[in-house]
């Protein structure tokens, strides 16, 4: 079992008098990151030291390769911060830091590792993958022991929509199998680290500890089997970090590094949740203030990344989780209300250290205009330039939404792609057509199973990198509040009536729908054209869209009928600029074969994914 934080050997302690007469002590209760590794790219640590009056010491280290460069304090006489240099020729191995004070001595255990090789020759994650989206506390409780614990506020309640419910890592690992047979080939989970707060914890977002899982999810070390397990399986995992707010229950809320550890208010301020200020060339600083500023909510404090030592803490908090628990990626929450500055550094630091690692930034964006703001190669007209390389992609998700919903409008679909010169790396967004966010893809689209396998097939065959929440494949419902869109999967509890992770636990429907998207998924994998092809789309006529998927061998064309009309013939005619070269080909979907491509039968709300051949 690995321990997270070292036990402090106490070598001297004595207790002296200050000036007033009061005894005072000297103690180290954390030191974090709480381990570090040799043979990085950038050789700059720096310690945050949490312990009563540990600014009052001077530390000291004897170890070949190793340098305390300064320390800083700031207005908490109770932290330390202590930046090293770590030579490229240090060896791996246990050091001792020595915080020495007026008349006593404190010593901690501090642990080098050898770096993992982690250099990747291409992108950690690119359209040749796709994420399945978890809500850990809603997706199967593999332990009941730890669904309340003695160290954390909020308790097992699975009546209560807004409460624990107690899904957890186990939860997740019993049902890989499941996950397998999906066919995805990535799990991204919303944020697993200790959320110590007396209410509405479970989602994750409201972090109290940034390097402990929160023991109702697990232990650090069942992350770690987690992650193995996954790779043993070629899954990859993406961790949902989040910079721009901590909880309320966060260990340092009571004694704060400085005042300008969080953007403080004179009253409760909330952001005003507009993205656009941040690229607007005529916002004020009043209007961007109080977006970046302003805290999601009373119990989320909003954090300062202007405060270089915090910055620093965050940026390293990443780093850490990558080589510690081996990620592939990195999803970041909220990405446009931090400080963008900080936020560009984070994504070059990212990149120096680990290049071709996956990052991708929740950009809550409806228009594409806004959104291609953080996805530029070259800067943008005001000098930024966010160093991300990949966006959620709310635009096409909207144009989903609505294409295959109410407004049944399929030119939505074509609309948003022709949007795409406005990106720099469309190819590498991150499309979805349901997320934690958002009204359940069943929901939005009226409760049509039709519909749903329409929107599957065309995210799982256009461009970008795509991403199934957890439940969409076999039609889970739910609308707002969250509780209900983040529902319990059916059988991940014992006592369900009822285990949808089986094929016998599923209605037909269910089934159904299950299948045509593992079908996709289980093609997709070997689907070269899919993953690095081009895009070549028509525009959609009485709601037929049609588009193709190509290499220079090899083509797959993509036919979605939206529209309420059957076809008996449907010619192909149109396409005939993108079927040259092709004779025949195989509906992935049915198994079709067509001895020609001059026509095809399409019935209403279907759509045909033809692997083309000579």
């Amino acid at each position: 079992m690995q321990t997270l934080y070292k036990v402090i050997s106490i070598v001297v302690f004595f207790f002296f008098l200050t000036p007033n007469g009061h005894s005072q002590d000297i103690a180290v209760n954390r030191v974090e990151p709480p381990s570090w590794w040799v043979g990085m790219e950038n050789s700059n640590l720096q310690l945050l030291v949490h312990g009563t009056n540990i600014s009052r010491t001077v530390p000291t280290i004897d170890y070949p390769g190793i340098a305390i460069k300064s320390t800083v304090t700031l207005e908490s006489p109770n932290y330390l911060f202590v930046n090293l240099d770590i030579g490229k020729t240090t060896k791996a191995g246990t050091f001792l830091i020595r915080f020495q004070g007026d008349k006593g001595s404190v010593v901690y255990d501090y642990e080098l590792k050898t770096k993992r090789n982690s250099k990747h020759v291409g992108p950690s994650i690119d359209a040749s993958d796709v994420m399945y989206l978890i809500t850990p506390d809603r997706f199967s409780n593999g332990d009941t022991l730890n669904d309340s614990t003695d160290d954390t506020l909020e308790n097992v309640d699975r009546a209560n929509l807004d409460g624990r419910h107690g899904g957890d890592i186990k939860g997740i690992m019993d049902h890989l199998a499941y996950i397998e047979e999906l066919g995805v080939t990535t799990l991204w989970l919303n944020p697993f680290l200790e959320n110590d707060q007396p209410k509405y914890s479970y989602h994750g977002y409201g972090i109290s500890d940034f390097y402990k899982t929160d023991p109702r999810f697990g232990t650090n070390d069942d992350f770690l089997d987690l992650v193995e397990k996954c790779h043993d399986k070629g899954i990859k995992m993406v961790m949902d970090q989040v910079f721009n707010h901590c909880g309320a229950g966060h260990w340092w809320m009571e004694d704060l590094p400085s005042k300008d550890w969080l953007n403080q208010w004179d009253d409760f301020t909330r952001t005003s949740y507009t993205n656009i200020s941040i690229s607007d060339p005529y916002k004020s600083n009043t209007d961007l203030d109080l977006h970046t500023k302003g805290w999601f909510d009373r119990n989320l404090p909003d954090l300062n990344q202007n405060n270089k030592y915090l910055s620093t803490y965050l940026i390293q908090n990443s780093i850490w989780w990558i080589e510690y628990a081996d990620l592939d990626g990195i999803r970041m929450d909220t990405y446009p209300y931090p400080d963008k500055d900080v936020m560009a550094t984070w994504g070059r630091t990212i990149e120096e250290e680990y290049p071709n690692f996956y990052l991708v930034a929740e950009t809550s964006e409806e228009q594409a205009a806004s959104l291609s703001y953080w996805n530029r190669d070259e800067l943008n007209k005001d000098g930024y330039r966010s160093n991300i390389n990949s966006l959620s992609d709310y635009p096409l998700y909207y144009a989903m939404v609505r294409a295959f919903g109410k407004d049944n409008d399929t030119y939505r679909l074509y609309e948003a792609l022709a949007y795409d010169f406005l990106y720099s790396t469309p190819f590498s967004h991150k499309i979805f057509n349901g997320n934690h966010d958002v009204a359940r893809v069943f929901h939005q689209l009226d409760k049509n199973k039709d519909k749903v396998k329409l929107s599957m097939a065309f995210m799982l065959t256009t461009r970008g990198i795509p991403q199934i929440y957890y439940g969409d494949e076999i039609l889970l419902d739910g609308n707002k509040p969250d509780g209900l869109l983040r529902r319990d999967f059916p059988g991940g509890w014992k006592s369900d009536d009822r285990n949808a992770f089986s094929r016998d636990g599923r209605s037909k429907d269910e089934n159904e729908v299950f299948d045509y998207v593992s079908t996709i998924l289980k093609w997709r994998k070997n689907a070269t054209e899919i993953h690095k092809g081009n895009l070549v789309h028509y525009k959609p006529i009485e709601d037929v869209y049609v588009y193709f998927r190509y290499l220079e061998d090899r083509s797959t064309m993509v036919i979605i009928n939206n529209s309420e009309k059957d076809h008996s013939t449907y010619d192909l005619g149109r396409f005939q600029e993108s079927l040259d070269g092709f004779s025949k080909g195989t509906d992935i979907l049915t198994g079709e074969v067509m001895g020609s491509v001059g026509s095809i039968t399409l019935p209403k709300h279907t759509a045909k994914i033809i692997q083309l051949t000579n």
